[in-house]
């Protein structure tokens, strides 16, 4: 893979995560039901105290993150800087991905599908973000 494009994988993985947020969101706004055939707990999980955050919707959070990790994924394609501004944005949203896990698996004891999907996708966008960090770091080590 070229320089230049370690971090399309985070762009084109954010991308999905933003579409579930969306359509969460959507969802949310215009009073649809979303369809729940794998897990049969997304209505509980989206209509319970916690899908609310400082007057929004997680989902709208969602969309809001997702756009955010895109762009600084673009950038940190061509600036260093935006490297470290995306891994602590990621970094962040796995901890607060595990939290609202936490949540559904825990206090609620009902699991949303999509939930789930953007959840373990913000884990995994973390964890390919240390990878390419551990390997820009060894390839940039001095040999003695």
């Amino acid at each position: 893979m070229h320089k230049r494009h370690k971090y399309d994988i985070i762009v084109i993985l954010a991308v999905l995560g933003f579409g579930v947020s969306l359509y969460l969101a959507i969802t949310h706004y215009l009073g649809i039901t979303v369809p729940c055939e794998i897990t049969r707990g997304c209505e509980v999980v989206l209509k319970s105290k916690y899908a609310i955050l400082l007057g929004l919707p997680l989902s709208v959070w969602g969309v809001c993150y997702f756009t955010l990790i895109i762009f600084s994924s673009l950038l940190a394609n061509h600036y260093r800087v935006f490297r470290k501004i995306l891994t602590a944005f990621l970094g962040l949203g796995a901890l607060a991905s595990l939290v609202f896990l936490s949540i559904q698996f825990f206090a609620l004891k009902k699991v949303c599908q999509y939930c789930l999907a953007t959840d373990l996708l913000t884990i995994l966008l973390f964890m390919l973000d240390l990878n390419i960090e551990y390997k820009n770091n060894e390839n940039n080590k001095i040999s003695p």
